[in-house]
């Protein structure tokens, strides 16, 4: 996979790179900390409560869904089947180091011990942005499409910190929408029509 995309993956770090810098350097600490147990469980907590209002339902099954695909998808399936280990190790052995080792020190990343394919980073808020997004915007609210920004901003930021492959985040932007159009297809089409069934039945 390494060769597969080398030219892919250092094309697009050169083109990012560019906008390596200490306010984006910054914003990628920040948005390093929505990945994380406690992002994970904060997200899926806020997904499972808004479940319960009867407003807010449809918003929070598309998003509980949506989460929960992406979280089996990424970390129980394709991470360990794909076993991508982190660009620090695998490009050490290539022409692109020395470029790519200047950047990852200058973003300051420390080590991170699981593998790299896909950004589970970028997967989880496309996956809950997606489905929400959806949702709005099936209830016309044409400015859902701004929340888009936050997941390619974390996705952006993978890139900047040198922690991902751009083809890690490019994998991940891919799964996660795809869970979250899954999320919406299933709140918004599959219950509602699973309940009038029963009710008919009944």
């Amino acid at each position: 996979m390494d060769q597969l995309f080398y030219g892919f993956d250092t094309a697009i770090y050169t083109l990012v790179w560019k906008f390596q810098n200490a306010v984006t350097i910054a914003l990628s600490d920040i948005c390093q900390h929505l990945g994380g147990a406690a992002a994970y469980i904060a997200v899926f907590a806020i997904s499972l409560i808004l479940c319960f209002p009867k407003k807010t339902r449809k918003y929070g099954i598309a998003m509980t869904v949506a989460f929960l695909v992406s979280f089996l998808l990424v970390n129980v399936m394709i991470k360990p089947g794909v076993g991508r280990l982190r660009p620090y190790i695998t490009l050490q052995n290539t022409p692109f180091w020395e470029t790519y080792q200047t950047h990852w020190i200058n973003a300051g990343s420390p080590l991170e011990d699981d593998l790299s394919f896909p950004s589970g980073h970028t997967a989880l808020h496309f996956a809950t942005f997606t489905a929400l997004t959806a949702v709005l915007l099936k209830d016309r609210k044409k400015w859902a499409w701004l929340l888009l920004i936050i997941p390619v901003i974390v996705g952006f930021t993978r890139i900047i910190r040198c922690v991902h492959y751009p083809s890690d985040v490019l994998g991940g932007m891919i799964i996660g929408i795809a869970a979250g159009l899954i999320g919406y297809v299933i709140a918004i089409k599959v219950l509602p029509a699973l309940s009038r069934k029963s009710k008919t039945v009944t």
